[in-house]
This record gives C-alpha cells, structure tokens and sequence, in this order.
C-alpha cells in the first residue's frame, strides 16, 4: 500500500542516520568578504553575500559542526578562483529533484518549469507539475532509493537536489565526477517547524528567487506565530497518540521532534513531550496501551482507512481514540496514485499545518468554516 510505504520512509527518515564524516569546506581566507544573512529558525545551513555572490554552507547534523558541503553562487563569470567546492552560476534551469519536499519548496518560489527529472514522479500531487510528468516534459529518474547515477547524468540537469542519511553517498561522487553539482536539502532535521520552511531560502538562492523567498517566509512566519499566541491562552489541552505499529513496534515521535513541537504549538498535550529524541522512539505496543490508550486523538496512522488498520493491528481497537473514531490523518490531498501533498507542499506551509491541528484540538479558535487543507478523520 502507498500509504504504509511512506510512512515507513518517515520511520527511515528520523531513525536510520548515522555518523559516517563528513567533507571539510574548501573556502579561502576570502570569506572575510561575505557578510551573513538573516536565518533566523534553521540551524543546517548559512548563506553569506558579498555582492552578486553568494556561499552557502549545509552542515553535517550528525557530526556537528563539521561541513557537509559548501557552494559559491554567483551571477556573472567574474570570479576566477572557486571560494567553495560546487562552483555555481545563476539561475540554473534544469533541476533533478530526489525529494517531494524540493519539489514543493520550487513550486511555491513560482519555478516549477526548472524541474526536469524527479524520482516517482507518478506521486507528484501538484497537478500542473503531474501533467507535465504525463505530457513527458519530465523525466522518471526511478525510486529515490533505487535511481541509476547513468540516467541522470544522461538527462543532464544543472543541479540535483537531494537529502541524505549521515554522510555523503558514492553516487552522489560519481555525479560530482560527471560536473553535476549536488545540492543537500535538509529541511527534515529541523526540530522546529519554522526552520524546515526556513530551507525554502536555500532552495531559491539557487534559483535567483531569493526576494520571493524572503517574502513568502514571512508571511508563513507571521501567520504561524500569530497562531501559536491565539492558543496560547488555552489551559485545556486534548491529549495526543502519535504515529503507528509496524511488525508489532510502535513508533512514536520523540519529545524533540518536528511533531512534538507542532502539537505543543497547537495547544496540546504530547506524553512523549519530556524525551529527548528527535527522530522516532520504537516502543512496543503494550506500552502504548499502559500509557495512551486513553489518548484523545490519533495523528499518523500508516493508512487513511479504519478496516485496513484493523487488518494491520487488531489492537487498534483498545485505543480510545480509535474506538471513537478520533483518528486523523495527512491524507485529505491525494493524488491518483497515493502520492500525499503533505510530503510535497506541508513541509513547506506548517502555518496551514498548524491551523488544520488547531482545527482539531481547538476548533472554537477559528473562523466556523474553516475546512481543513491536509488533515481528514478516518471513518
């Protein structure tokens, strides 16, 4: 099912990274030219300017503060001597996307022309991007996980712009080998919300989008954080069960997650709040039951349909919120083939993320017709 595939990608995502290096950073003495620039949330990557030139540096966040890689962007054929190990003039018009999130972070900058080839595009949600997969104006680099470095260097694209675990991959030296630069987008290891949007910036410094950028994160800023003041003033808070059993192990978002953020900044109760993980925390399935089985609402079951979580887990039923049918799930936006526009677009928009839990926990807070854009209840 498509459904319980991407949710056990997202167990991958926050529990299968490990410390294996990292590549050092070939600036010169010559930063002292570059002045840095405003980043306010994200803690993985900086962007310093000097001129029509730009250094952007991606951090390696399981070996901290060593530097995963570094780039000199630039606009005009000036410099002579690269300030940074991917050499970069601007804008670039051909992009390989090995992320749904990338392709959501290029379609809101407004540049969804410039990707030419992702991986399972038949999951792409954005319905003009989709057609232009149909209409073969896109390439199919395969799965993520399973792409040919041979068919991207045939399609030679300007960049590719992909996430990886724990340190650079072989395939991505043998495009390095073939001139094709690798940009790391690593939007998931934020913790907090607004430093996952936050990457859009990075994304369009490679684009020469960055005044939409600056301009589109605001206004998500100011939203999200008015949001979090409106419920702020709460003293009741709805208590939460976060994610699924898989072969029999529950994973559960760690108290320093991504998730255990937005449900505090929601108005909230998360049991896991205290730990201090910031991927999942496998826990058997007794211990969800001895701790929340008389949680009030469910987020993140590994499908939308209420038989075939049945199927999966019988003990589904021991759950209060199961039981009462208080059970949600990212799925209201879907494409044809099970692609979820949450992957896609959500990351990009936590300020509608957090309004649709809002929607959940403290409905009275919002305007009586609002309609959720990401969350459904599971009937």
């Amino acid at each position: 099912m498509k459904y319980i595939s991407a949710i056990v990608v997202c167990i991958a995502l926050l529990t299968g990274c490990t410390n294996r290096g990292s590549f050092p950073s070939t600036r010169t003495a010559r930063e002292t030219d570059f002045v840095k620039e405003d980043i306010r949330y994200a803690k993985g990557f900086t962007i310093e300017k000097a001129g029509d030139h730009k250094l952007i540096t991606v951090f390696n966040p399981w070996s901290s503060p060593d530097t995963l890689a570094t780039y000199h962007i630039y606009y005009n054929d000036s410099i002579k001597d690269p300030l940074s190990e991917f050499k970069i003039k601007i804008p670039i018009n051909k992009i390989a996307c090995l992320s749904s999130t990338n392709i959501g972070m290029i379609s809101l900058l407004g540049d969804r022309k410039k990707i030419s080839a992702c991986s399972d595009p038949d999951l792409i949600y954005d319905s003009l991007l989709y057609q232009r997969y149909l209409d073969g104006q896109i390439t199919d680099l395969g799965s993520a996980n399973q792409f040919t470095v041979e068919t991207i260097v045939d399609h030679s694209p300007d960049l590719v712009m992909k996430y990886i675990f724990g340190a650079r991959e072989t395939v991505d030296e043998k495009l390095i080998e073939a001139n094709i630069p690798v940009a790391y987008n690593l939007e998931f290891m934020e913790i907090h919300p607004l430093g996952r949007v936050e990457w859009l910036k990075f994304v369009a410094a490679f684009l020469g989008k960055e005044k939409t950028a600056d301009s589109l994160f605001d206004s998500i800023e100011d939203e999200y954080l008015r949001l979090v003041e409106l419920v702020s003033k709460e003293t009741v808070k709805p208590s939460v069960l976060d994610g699924s059993s898989y072969r029999g192990v529950w994973y559960a978002a760690g108290g320093k997650s991504y998730s255990a953020k937005m449900y505090a900044d929601a108005g909230a109760d998360y049991y896991w709040s205290a730990d201090n993980h910031r991927g999942s925390i496998p826990v058997s399935f007794e211990i969800i039951i001895d701790k929340q089985a008389d949680a009030d609402f469910w987020f993140g079951p590994s499908t939308g349909n209420r038989t075939d979580l049945l199927e999966i887990e019988k003990r589904y039923n021991r759950l209060k919120s199961f039981r009462e049918g208080n059970v949600y799930f990212f799925g209201k936006r879907v494409n044809p083939n099970g692609g979820l526009d949450y992957f896609e677009s959500g990351v990009a928009r936590p300020d509608i993320l957090l309004k649709d839990l809002i929607w959940v926990f403290h409905p009275e807070l919002l305007d009586s017709n609002y309609n959720s854009v990401y969350l459904e209840k599971i009937h």
